[in-house]
C-alpha cells in the first residue's frame, strides 16, 4: 500500500495544497485573535460574553478549520479520483496489472491522511500560538487550565477526521457522475449541514461524537460503494 501511495505522491504534487494549509492556518489564527477581541470592540453585544471563553473560541475556529478542510479534501479527491477514473485516464488506470481496490485504497489513504494531518497541524500550530501568547499577554477574561487545553485538542482532533470522512462522502457524490463541480458542491453542502448540527456541540461535546460517528458509518458506505463501481468499471 505504502508503494502504490509513494507512487501517488510522485504523479500528483502535494505543492498547491502545501500553500493552501499555511495560507489557511495564517488567516485562521488571524481570525482567532479577531474573535477573541470582539468583547473590548462591542461590549454592548450580548453575546460577547461568549467570545471571552476558551471553549467557544477553539470550537469556532475548529468549526471554520473543518469547513476549509472539508472542501480542500473534496478538491484533492475530485484531482487523485474523480479526474483519474475519467475519460482516458481511466483506462490507462483500469489496465494496470494490479487490484483495483488497492489502487482506488491507496488514492483514497493518501486523500483522507492528508486531510486530517494537515488540519492537525494546522489547529495545532494555531492553538499553540494563541494560548502561548494568552499565557504573556492575555486578551480573553477566561482562565486558561490544562482541562481547556485537553477539550482544545478533543474538539480539533474529531473535527479533522470528521474533515476527512466528509471529503470521502463528497466524493462518493462526484463519482457516480463523474463531475468535479458535484464533488465540490456537494462538499460545500455537507459542511454547511454538518456545522449547523455540530455548532451545539461546543457547549455539548458528546454531540460531536455523534457526528463522527455517523460521518464513519457513512464513509465505509460510500467506500464499499466506490470499490463496487471501480470493479464494475469497463476498460
Amino acid at each position: 500500500m505504502h508503494k502504490l501511495i509513494a507512487l501517488e505522491l510522485k504523479r500528483n504534487r502535494l505543492r498547491l495544497y502545501h500553500i493552501a494549509t499555511l495560507i489557511c492556518g495564517v488567516t485562521m489564527l488571524g481570525f482567532q485573535y479577531l474573535m477573541a477581541a470582539i468583547p473590548y470592540m462591542d461590549p454592548t453585544e450580548p453575546d460577547a460574553e461568549l467570545f471571552s471563553q476558551y471553549p467557544f473560541l477553539m470550537g469556532i475556529t475548529c468549526l471554520v478549520c473543518m469547513a476549509i478542510f472539508s472542501i480542500l479534501s473534496a478538491v484533492m479527491a475530485s484531482r487523485f479520483v474523480v479526474e483519474e477514473y475519467s475519460g482516458k485516464r481511466a483506462i490507462l488506470l483500469l489496465s494496470y496489472p494490479i487490484s483495483r481496490k488497492k489502487v482506488l485504497s491507496a488514492k483514497l489513504m493518501l486523500v483522507l491522511l492528508y486531510t486530517v494531518g494537515a488540519m492537525l497541524l494546522c489547529g495545532a500550530v494555531i492553538q499553540t500560538v494563541f494560548f502561548l501568547t494568552e499565557l504573556l499577554f492575555p486578551i480573553c477574561s477566561d482562565h486558561l487550565t490544562i482541562k481547556v487545553i485537553l477539550q482544545s485538542l478533543g474538539f480539533l482532533l474529531c473535527c479533522s477526521v470528521l474533515a476527512g470522512l466528509l471529503g470521502v462522502v463528497s466524493l462518493w457524490f462526484g463519482f457516480r457522475k463523474k463531475s468535479v463541480s458535484v464533488t465540490i458542491v456537494a462538499s460545500v453542502i455537507l459542511v454547511t449541514l454538518v456545522c449547523q448540527m455540530i455548532s451545539a456541540a461546543i457547549q455539548y461535546f458528546p454531540i460531536l461524537w455523534i457526528v463522527t460517528g455517523i460521518a464513519t458509518i457513512c464513509s465505509l458506505i460510500a467506500v464499499l460503494d466506490l470499490f463496487r463501481q471501480v470493479e464494475r468499471m469497463e476498460v
